[in-house]
């Protein structure tokens, strides 16, 4: 076992037995019920030299005792070169020896854990969460944003964005386990990391890339094919609700009458679309009479956009760009991150996206983004093979996880089937890749594809809420593999289900796997 970085009062140095091609040896004892005392004060943390940490050289800005959720932490707060701002909490009386890594969503560029209640993604109903029992840290990616859609920061620098893509996370785990071994003389028992969204892609880039970082990993709704999610699907979005003059032409008001014909459609008896590539619907079912127009229904431009919508981009062959459109049930998802409620299409989420990405994000290979208007932007073979400079920096479409597996760790992954911001059929793809690509997938993987539910478990028809954390931290620590998984709904109107089950997602049943083959390019009816 390494015997850890050495912190005293003064600053010292790391000793040369540290190496990065090493990880922390976890304390591979079971949790003790019993809380963990640290060995040292709070305030003594700030005085700690971290700037040896090969692949993450730090500096620690303050040390101290801060409340959160009834629980008091050692607030530790500091940066890792070039500039990453992290925070790692510390509880000062009840550690019971797990660690958690929050990950961050959209272009990032803020620190999660430095809110109120700095609680992991999905988490709900976890008791360590709720005791306080466990370190959590989290940082911003390697930059300040004016928000998560904002990508500036990244202009003219790849350095940056190669942070952001890539190691931000990385080194923070070993910022973090320096910290805790520190503060409590002993590595954390296990550590897991949580993350949604962009989160989630920093969730499977650790298991692709850095695989002893974690020995639990629990990656939801992953933008696991950045490039294309950002660069083609949202200014697919954009474009394909914007007319001529650049004014948007389906608005929020149809979307209820949409969505209802959607459900009487595809919907099973309990009111839920349990699969939706195994749904048909046709929009101009909705189509208003001739010379009409009402909310009941769609004018022919609307059917138009809510075609390509289901569709996703495509060239001008018809061959996708993109592992799939947005999913039948999703249509209440729209508001707000497709469809503006003002009318300015240019403020939705997607179009903010595609705008950042293309205009300050891509290059890294040395070629410098230009701001780029969404209006000209061409969806072609040439443009997706332009974002390709960029995957190996930010896409986390590896399916091989044979040395996470090798190493012991366990990863849930959960999506909904509703997602109205990274569609779902990626992820199951990227799982039936996984499943052919390592022996033994069900050993050490899970996926749950959850009915009815929008980006991130963050609402729905009806809202899910519930918690994986827990089952992924029992498999890890007591070797029993989760089953099936109930979601408790947020307020069912009449006739929805109180409850959802979910059972683990089979990634050879029909229609589950095709468009992703081992060169991590999206290939067949997909591209």
């Amino acid at each position: 076992m390494l015997a850890g970085v050495a912190l005293a009062l003064a600053p010292v140095a790391i000793p040369t037995a540290w190496s990065a091609s090493r990880s922390w040896v976890p304390n591979t004892a079971a949790a003790s019920a019993a809380a963990i005392a640290p060995t040292r004060d709070c305030a003594t943390l700030a005085a700690v030299d971290l700037t040896g940490l090969p692949d993450a050289p730090s500096r620690v800005l303050s040390a101290a005792a801060v409340t959160a959720n009834g629980t008091t932490y050692c607030d530790v707060k500091g940066y890792t070169a070039p500039q990453t701002q992290f925070e790692v909490k510390l509880p000062t009386a009840t550690w019971q020896g797990q660690y958690v890594q929050i990950g961050c969503g959209g272009f990032c560029g803020d620190v999660p854990t430095s809110g109120a209640s700095p609680a992991p993604a999905l988490s709900t109903g976890c008791q360590p969460v709720t005791s306080g029992a466990l370190v959590l840290a989290s940082d911003d990616e390697g930059h300040v944003g004016a928000s998560r859609l904002d990508g500036l920061w990244g202009k003219d620098d790849p350095e940056l964005r190669t942070v952001f893509g890539y190691s931000s996370e990385h080194s923070l785990a070993i910022v973090a386990k320096a910290l805790i071994h520190g503060y409590y003389g002993q590595a954390p028992t296990y550590s897991y990391f949580d993350g949604c969204s962009d989160g989630g892609r920093e969730a499977l880039m650790e298991a692709q890339r850095y695989p002893a970082d974690f020995n639990g990993i629990l990656a939801g709704a992953p933008a696991l094919d950045a490039t294309d999610f950002a660069g083609m699907l949202s200014a697919w979005v954009y474009r394909s609700d914007t007319d001529a003059a650049g004014h948007q032409i389906l608005g929020v008001d149809k979307l209820p009458a949409l969505h209802a014909a959607v459900l009487k459609a595809c919907a099973g008896p309990d009111g839920l679309i349990a699969d939706p590539r195994t749904c048909s619907f046709e929009p101009a079912s909705v189509q208003c009479p001739a010379g009409t127009d009402a909310a009941s229904c769609l004018t022919p431009s609307e059917v138009t956009v809510v075609r390509k919508f289901y569709t996703g981009p495509q060239d001008q062959a018809g061959r996708n760009l993109y592992p799939g459109g947005l999913p039948y049930g999703s249509e209440l998802g729209w508001a707000g991150w497709d469809i503006s409620p003002t009318g300015n299409a240019l403020a939705t989420n997607a179009a903010q996206f595609a705008v950042n990405y293309l205009s300050y994000l891509t290059g890294n290979d040395g070629s410098t983004a230009a701001p780029v208007n969404l209006s000209d932007f061409p969806f072609t073979d040439a443009e997706y093979a332009k974002l390709q400079r960029d995957a190996r920096v930010n896409n986390a479409t590896d399916p091989d996880l044979a040395a996470f597996q090798r190493h012991g760790g366990k990863i849930i992954l959960y999506h909904g089937w509703a997602d109205q911001a990274i569609p779902p059929f990626g992820t199951a793809a990227y799982y039936r890749a996984v499943a052919d690509t390592t022996k033994n997938y069900a050993s050490f993987s899970r996926l749950y594809m959850i009915p009815a539910q929008y980006h991130c478990l963050g609402g729905g028809d009806p809202q899910a809420t519930g918690d994986l954390l827990t089952p992924l931290m029992t498999w890890v620590q007591g070797g029993a593999a989760p089953s099936a998984v109930t979601f408790q709904t947020v307020k069912p109107a009449v006739g929805q289900p109180a409850s959802i089950t979910v059972s683990p997602f089979d990634p050879f049943q029909a229609g589950s796997g095709t468009g992703y083959n081992s060169d991590y390019h999206w290939i067949g009816r997909f591209h």
